[in-house]
């Protein structure tokens, strides 16, 4: 079956998931208030089927279609190379250097005239102005610029959080940004009135935190001078599958030391924008979660929960803002409803389409926390772009292990990310009561 037609049957699936879903809350709900619970406790594991079955398929959908995203920026390419009418020189190098790394994948790094050609098309490059490539070392190898770029791509499509901070390339670890912390006053005055100076923004500089991310891909000797081994692929894949997790940890509760600083790193508080004293520099605050109020709430996220998030957000922050929650919360999320009696979360039945929570954006943010853990945050709400800065150091290194495992060949790839939350007003944290 056709990746389209898959797509479509998880849909298909996810209607009518959530209709049987909604359709048992309701009845389990009813029970409970009669008091009948034995029914309730059965309606309850019927309910958690179904619940696990919408899981799924949410879950399918939002694989194939990042398959079939990555499929069409691959053709997109390929069909941009062929309608290229003449190569450039800078094409040609770059076509080469690629080239080679493949051959020294291939050979398990020990290939030395490899090695030597590149050194000569490194050479060739520095005489040629606006061409750069990487530099070999002992052992190691340069990522060409497109393979590099595709990592990148895959990053975003893979790790649901690096779609929505402001993801950043720089050539140095000397990035900063300046943010302003509150607007500018204004005042009023006549046609001959006095005027007197109002006062001006205070500007925050945010230097991103840095630390060195790196992946162990490996891949047995034969599986490698295997002609039907796709080393390309299997390097990209390998080396975005570690990095994407990483990244998303750093970005959650990063300490800052040798990695970015995280969201959480600083202990978020109850203070709001305009409190006095001001949050820490990059602290953001929290709404907190009151207890279940009633038996049928199976943790303390209520619909009330939800909207205080969404109205605790300055407004100015709304119009980009979405929601991010891991998979178990989700699942709580769903049996919300507001005083009308609809629900608050409402399944994407589109391709390229995200469910949407009170009408926003609901994104999966796995690092989150559990609903019914202790001082957990298990859910967020707001601008990630202006709440938080990711930069990617250009330029990765493959260096090849040969040794450690007999039979295996390992490449250890590693390059400099740093970030740091700008913006603390700009998201906030839902936060469970502690024990």
């Amino acid at each position: 079956m056709s990746d389209e037609k898959q797509l479509f049957t998880a849909i298909e699936g996810i209607g009518k998931a959530f209709e049987q879903f909604k359709q048992v809350n309701d009845q389990q709900i009813a029970e409970e208030r009669k008091g009948n619970e034995a029914r309730a406790k059965e309606l309850a594991q019927s309910l958690e089927k179904i619940s696990a079955e919408l899981t799924d398929n949410t879950k399918k959908k939002a694989e194939l279609e990042k398959r079939i995203a990555m499929q069409a920026d691959r053709l997109e390419l390929l069909e941009a190379l062929n309608d290229r009418p003449k190569a450039t020189i800078k094409d040609k190098i770059n076509s080469e250097h690629k080239d080679n790394l493949i051959k020294w994948v291939r050979s398990g790094g020990i290939d030395t005239s490899v090695v030597e050609s590149q050194k000569q098309l490194e050479q060739k490059a520095r005489e040629i102005k606006d061409v750069t490539i990487g530099t070999t070392t002992a052992g190691g190898f340069a990522l060409p610029e497109e393979i590099s770029r595709s990592i990148d791509k895959l990053l975003l499509k893979t790790s649901p959080i690096l779609q929505y901070v402001k993801v950043v390339p720089t050539g140095s670890q000397d990035y900063k940004e300046l943010i302003s912390v509150n607007t500018a006053s204004y005042a009023w005055s006549s046609e001959t009135g006095t005027r007197s100076a109002t006062t001006t923004p205070v500007l925050r500089e945010h230097a991103p935190t840095w630390g060195e991310l790196y992946a162990y891909p490996q891949a047995s000797n034969w599986s490698l001078q295997d002609l039907f081994f796709n080393v390309e692929e299997w390097l990209m894949d390998s080396i975005v599958e570690g990095e994407s997790v990483g990244i998303s940890q750093a970005i959650f509760n990063g300490n800052g030391s040798s990695r970015p600083t995280g969201m959480t790193n600083t202990a978020p508080a109850t203070n709001d924008d305009y409190a006095s004293p001001e949050r820490k520099q990059y602290s953001y605050e929290y709404v907190p979660i009151a207890s279940p109020s009633s038996p049928f709430t199976s943790s303390g996220i209520t619909a009330d929960t939800i909207i205080n998030l969404v109205y605790q957000l300055n407004s100015r922050y709304r119009a980009n803002a979405r929601f991010a929650a891991n998979t178990l919360t989700q699942g709580h999320l769903r049996k919300l409803k507001d005083s009308n009696g609809q629900y608050l979360w409402q399944p994407s039945l589109q391709a390229g389409q995200p469910d949407r929570l009170l009408g926003y954006e609901l994104f999966t943010w796995e690092e989150l926390g559990n609903p019914t853990t202790s001082a957990a945050f298990p859910v967020a709400f707001g601008d990630f772009n202006k709440a938080y800065t990711l930069a990617l150091r250009n330029g990765m290194m493959l260096i090849r292990d040969s040794v450690t495992t007999p039979g295996y060949t390992k490449f250890y790839s590693a390059r400099r990310i740093g970030g740091i939350p700008t913006n603390n007003n700009a998201v906030k944290f839902a936060k469970c009561s502690v024990s």
